[in-house]
């Protein structure tokens, strides 16, 4: 079985323990999750209800006036035809009130009718002379006035009138006061009230009902959504394709968005499993025949020398193993870190002093040159540390070492308006124009005499891509390699908006 088809089984076994295994806790927590829907319900029953306190109180202040206005027009009429009636005899003032006054009162059979008459001159004329009454706003002669006023235990819609009475030589004033009782009022607000209560509330509760079918209708996408994933295979990761509203498609855009991140992610993980393997195999391959000739060997010299193969061989594959670790950990940290500010100059002589011992023990003398104190950029520390240890100790390794010349690496910075530039520099046989598109490739070397494990400038690669520097290969005059790098400046908008 292939390494490719071992790494996709062991992804769909784990895949499905996993979910076996989170089945119960995923009903738990979906008893405990708030519901979407019933939140929807509950705010639009609370917003029709609000709705209708506020019609209710409406319709009940307006069912009262249309019943003063229904009503008052009675008392208008009546008070008119008493008005109409008011005749001098002998020089003084009377009235003789129309049976049809009271007829038009009598509509509301079951009210009382209290009423009073008073001149100027004479006072008291007719009618209830306990009744004292007078409107609440001052009137001007001849305006008709409403209003309400207890009388008799009882609150009483009055209709006054007060107006000049002339005739011949004689000139008074005369005040009419017609009141009834509120009953047949009350009863007609009551009735409008009642039934307009009952239209209110059959409205919202159709209302409310026609939210419960909408919501089922609206969120019918994200069910879709969740069971069309829940349906799918363990490792399909393939993009979303239903059709589905506006308001949905920015969330069914994130989640192929994620999944081709993760099939990113696990395609890379497949083929760096998949790589590594077959990079392993072949030193452990060769330290198999190495301890197999030293096992079988008889002289001590020559078993000596067996050994100290296995020695240098057991080195390569440590050198090797560490490196797909530190690019294990480096991806991680690619895909989970922030880039934070970060001082590039200081990392960097950093990195030269690092590799400073080791590059004088393999006679390669290391520089750093630069002319800036500080520059900043937005970066992952560890990443960009372990980007320039690769990028020292490959042009240190791929130095020609001669015993009469000194050779040198140099690590030159500056920055050039809103960028800032990382050059290593070697002495070396440089890179053919055929090979430079290849460097930055996993496991491809150059030069197989060289120790090396062929995955230091792929990281160097992918680190460079996740911090949105161009990196480029020039040759070195009059011979050599020079790996330039460069960063954009941190900005004040970058300081503020992390990546």
């Amino acid at each position: 079985m292939s390494g490719k088809s071992c790494f996709l089984k062991f992804i769909s076994n784990s895949f499905k323990h996993n979910l076996f295994k989170n089945t119960s806790s995923k009903h738990t927590m979906l008893k405990k999750a708030p519901s979407l829907r019933k939140r929807f319900i509950l705010a639009g029953t609370i917003l029709i209800s609000a709705i209708a306190l506020v019609t209710i109180q409406f319709v009940f202040s307006y069912s009262q006036k249309l019943a003063d206005l229904s009503y008052d027009r009675l008392l208008l009429s009546a008070l008119l035809q008493m008005d109409e009636n008011i005749v001098f005899v002998d020089d003084e003032v009377s009235i003789d009130i129309p049976w049809s006054a009271f007829a038009t009162l009598a509509q509301a059979s079951d009210d009382r009718i209290f009423y009073r008459v008073e001149s100027s001159r004479n006072g008291f004329i007719t009618g209830n002379e306990a009744l004292i009454t007078h409107p609440p706003q001052s009137s001007e002669l001849g305006e008709m006035q409403f209003y309400n006023q207890e009388f008799s235990g009882e609150l009483i819609r009055f209709a006054w009138l007060e107006r000049e009475v002339t005739e011949a030589d004689t000139q008074e004033t005369v005040r009419i006061a017609l009141g009834q009782t509120r009953l047949a009022r009350e009863d007609m607000s009551a009735g409008i009230t009642i039934q307009t209560i009952r239209l209110i509330v059959f409205i919202a509760v159709v209302a409310i009902a026609l939210i419960a079918v909408v919501s089922h209708l609206v969120l019918r996408p994200l069910r879709r959504i969740t069971e069309l994933l829940e349906a799918r295979k363990p490792g399909d990761l393939t993009p979303i394709t239903i059709n589905t509203p506006k308001e949905t498609l920015q969330l069914k855009n994130s989640i192929n968005h994620f999944m081709e991140r993760l099939q990113t992610n696990l395609q890379q993980l497949e083929n760096f499993t998949a790589e590594s393997a077959h990079q392993l195999r072949t030193p452990l391959a060769s330290l198999k025949a190495l301890a197999e000739n030293a096992r079988d060997q008889t002289t001590p010299a020559t078993q000596k020398k067996d050994l100290a193969n296995i020695v240098l061989q057991c080195e390569k594959l440590n050198q090797t193993v560490t490196m797909l670790l530190n690019q294990a950990v480096v991806s991680h940290r690619l895909q989970t870190q922030n880039l934070l500010p970060i001082d590039i100059v200081n990392l960097s002589y950093q990195s030269c002093m690092d590799q400073a011992v080791i590059a004088l023990n393999q006679g390669v003398f290391l520089s750093f040159e630069t002319k800036v104190e500080k520059v900043m950029i937005l970066g992952d520390s560890f990443s960009l540390q372990q980007m320039l240890n690769n990028l020292i100790d490959n042009a240190i390794r791929y130095s020609d070492v001669n015993e009469s010349v000194q050779q040198s690496v140099d690590i030159c910075l500056e920055q050039e308006g809103d960028q800032v530039k990382i050059r290593v520099v070697d002495y070396g046989r440089g890179i053919s124009n055929e090979e430079k598109p290849l460097v930055f490739e996993r496991f491809y070397r150059g030069r197989y005499e060289v120790p090396g494990s062929g995955v230091g400038l792929a990281i160097v690669k992918d680190i460079a891509n996740r911090h949105k520097a161009h990196i480029q290969i020039k040759n070195t005059e009059p011979k050599g390699a020079t790996i330039e790098i460069i960063f954009p400046i941190l900005s004040v908008f970058d300081s503020d908006n992390r990546f």
